[in-house]
Protein backbone atom coordinates (compact mmCIF):
# COMPACT_ATOMS: atom_id res chain seq x y z
CA UNK A 1 0.00 0.00 0.00
CA UNK A 2 1.07 3.50 -0.85
CA UNK A 3 -0.27 6.30 0.95
CA UNK A 4 0.37 10.02 0.18
CA UNK A 5 -0.83 12.67 2.59
CA UNK A 6 -0.73 15.96 0.91
CA UNK A 7 -0.95 19.63 2.13
CA UNK A 8 0.25 23.29 1.39
CA UNK A 9 3.67 23.56 2.04
CA UNK A 10 4.90 20.32 3.16
CA UNK A 11 6.58 21.50 6.32
CA UNK A 12 3.54 20.96 8.89
CA UNK A 13 0.38 18.38 8.29
CA UNK A 14 1.44 16.57 5.46
CA UNK A 15 5.08 16.08 6.86
CA UNK A 16 3.64 15.16 10.43
CA UNK A 17 0.93 12.38 8.92
CA UNK A 18 3.89 10.45 6.55
CA UNK A 19 6.52 10.54 9.80
CA UNK A 20 3.88 9.31 11.92
CA UNK A 21 1.88 6.87 9.88
CA UNK A 22 5.48 5.58 9.17
CA UNK A 23 6.47 5.23 12.73
CA UNK A 24 3.27 3.42 13.43
CA UNK A 25 3.92 1.18 10.84
CA UNK A 26 7.41 0.55 11.91
CA UNK A 27 6.27 -0.27 15.27
CA UNK A 28 3.09 -2.28 14.48
CA UNK A 29 5.96 -4.54 12.17
CA UNK A 30 3.27 -3.51 9.35
CA UNK A 31 5.90 -3.76 6.13
CA UNK A 32 3.69 -3.07 3.20
CA UNK A 33 2.79 0.54 3.36
CA UNK A 34 4.92 3.12 1.78
CA UNK A 35 4.41 6.73 2.86
CA UNK A 36 4.88 9.97 0.96
CA UNK A 37 3.88 13.86 1.91
CA UNK A 38 3.79 16.67 -0.67
CA UNK A 39 2.39 20.27 -0.81
CA UNK A 40 0.17 21.66 -3.23
CA UNK A 41 2.58 25.14 -3.08
CA UNK A 42 5.51 23.40 -1.41
CA UNK A 43 8.99 25.48 -1.97
CA UNK A 44 10.78 22.23 -3.02
CA UNK A 45 13.43 21.48 -0.16
CA UNK A 46 11.89 23.67 3.09
CA UNK A 47 12.81 22.42 6.20
CA UNK A 48 9.70 21.15 8.44
CA UNK A 49 8.86 23.74 10.73
CA UNK A 50 10.08 24.00 14.01
CA UNK A 51 6.82 23.37 15.61
CA UNK A 52 6.09 20.32 13.38
CA UNK A 53 9.67 18.86 14.73
CA UNK A 54 9.43 19.62 18.45
CA UNK A 55 5.79 18.20 18.34
CA UNK A 56 6.80 14.95 16.36
CA UNK A 57 10.17 14.85 18.65
CA UNK A 58 7.83 14.56 21.87
CA UNK A 59 6.11 11.41 20.40
CA UNK A 60 9.66 9.64 19.32
CA UNK A 61 9.75 11.10 15.39
CA UNK A 62 12.20 12.85 13.46
CA UNK A 63 11.63 15.96 11.17
CA UNK A 64 14.76 17.66 11.23
CA UNK A 65 15.93 15.62 7.70
CA UNK A 66 12.65 16.54 6.24
CA UNK A 67 12.72 18.25 2.91
CA UNK A 68 9.04 19.71 1.18
CA UNK A 69 8.57 18.13 -1.97
CA UNK A 70 6.17 19.89 -4.48
CA UNK A 71 3.02 17.52 -5.52
CA UNK A 72 3.34 16.44 -8.77
CA UNK A 73 1.00 14.22 -11.36
CA UNK A 74 3.41 11.18 -10.97
CA UNK A 75 3.32 11.27 -7.21
CA UNK A 76 -1.19 11.15 -7.28
CA UNK A 77 -0.55 8.42 -10.19
CA UNK A 78 1.92 6.06 -8.02
CA UNK A 79 0.10 6.07 -4.67
CA UNK A 80 -3.00 3.81 -4.03
CA UNK A 81 -4.37 6.07 -1.47
CA UNK A 82 -4.46 10.01 -1.47
CA UNK A 83 -5.05 11.58 2.13
CA UNK A 84 -5.02 15.41 1.78
CA UNK A 85 -5.39 17.66 4.87
CA UNK A 86 -8.14 19.97 3.29
CA UNK A 87 -11.00 20.10 0.35
CA UNK A 88 -8.94 22.62 -1.34
CA UNK A 89 -5.79 19.96 -1.42
CA UNK A 90 -8.32 17.53 -2.74
CA UNK A 91 -9.45 19.96 -5.31
CA UNK A 92 -5.68 20.46 -5.94
CA UNK A 93 -4.86 16.74 -6.27
CA UNK A 94 -7.65 16.32 -8.65
CA UNK A 95 -7.07 19.12 -10.69
CA UNK A 96 -3.51 17.37 -11.60
CA UNK A 97 -4.90 14.32 -11.77
CA UNK A 98 -8.81 14.14 -12.64
CA UNK A 99 -8.72 9.65 -12.63
CA UNK A 100 -7.40 9.77 -8.66
CA UNK A 101 -10.61 10.52 -7.68
CA UNK A 102 -11.25 7.39 -6.11
CA UNK A 103 -8.83 7.08 -4.56
CA UNK A 104 -9.01 10.61 -3.17
CA UNK A 105 -9.78 11.81 -0.32
CA UNK A 106 -9.47 13.92 2.72
CA UNK A 107 -7.74 12.64 5.83
CA UNK A 108 -10.64 13.10 7.96
CA UNK A 109 -13.16 12.25 5.25
CA UNK A 110 -11.41 8.72 5.32
CA UNK A 111 -10.58 8.16 8.50
CA UNK A 112 -13.76 9.60 10.02
CA UNK A 113 -16.51 10.48 7.74
CA UNK A 114 -15.97 13.88 8.03
CA UNK A 115 -15.00 15.55 5.08
CA UNK A 116 -13.44 18.20 7.15
CA UNK A 117 -9.97 20.08 7.22
CA UNK A 118 -7.25 19.58 9.12
CA UNK A 119 -6.59 22.94 11.01
CA UNK A 120 -3.38 24.36 9.46
CA UNK A 121 -0.87 25.14 12.55
CA UNK A 122 1.30 27.26 10.84
CA UNK A 123 2.88 30.20 12.77
CA UNK A 124 0.80 28.72 15.94
CA UNK A 125 2.35 27.81 19.21
CA UNK A 126 3.06 24.29 20.69
CA UNK A 127 -0.55 24.29 21.88
CA UNK A 128 -1.83 24.61 18.12
CA UNK A 129 0.69 21.94 16.69
CA UNK A 130 -0.08 19.48 19.25
CA UNK A 131 -4.05 19.80 18.59
CA UNK A 132 -2.91 18.97 14.66
CA UNK A 133 -1.15 16.39 15.44
CA UNK A 134 -3.36 14.86 18.29
CA UNK A 135 -6.15 15.33 15.52
CA UNK A 136 -4.05 13.38 12.64
CA UNK A 137 -2.51 10.92 14.88
CA UNK A 138 -6.05 9.78 15.85
CA UNK A 139 -7.30 9.71 12.71
CA UNK A 140 -4.13 7.55 11.18
CA UNK A 141 -5.46 5.05 14.27
CA UNK A 142 -8.12 4.46 12.53
CA UNK A 143 -6.51 4.62 8.83
CA UNK A 144 -4.87 1.88 9.97
CA UNK A 145 -7.54 -0.05 11.38
CA UNK A 146 -9.34 0.84 7.64
CA UNK A 147 -6.29 -0.82 6.07
CA UNK A 148 -5.30 -3.26 8.08
CA UNK A 149 -7.91 -5.21 9.85
CA UNK A 150 -5.80 -8.18 10.84
CA UNK A 151 -3.92 -5.66 12.73
CA UNK A 152 -6.89 -3.74 14.53
CA UNK A 153 -6.84 -5.36 18.27
CA UNK A 154 -3.13 -4.60 18.19
CA UNK A 155 -3.93 -0.84 17.17
CA UNK A 156 -6.51 -0.45 19.69
CA UNK A 157 -4.13 -2.15 21.84
CA UNK A 158 -1.43 0.21 21.01
CA UNK A 159 -3.07 3.39 20.66
CA UNK A 160 -5.53 3.14 23.01
CA UNK A 161 -6.51 6.59 24.29
CA UNK A 162 -6.52 5.39 28.27
CA UNK A 163 -2.76 4.90 28.15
Amino acid sequence: MNVLFVCTGNTCRSAMAEELLRRMAEQLEIEDLEVLSAGTDADEGMPASYGACAVIAERGGDLFNHSARQLTRAMIEDADLVLTMGRSHKARVLALCPEAEEKTHTLLGYAAGRDQDIEDPFGGDADVYLKTLDQIELALVVLLIRLYPAHAEEIRRVYSPND
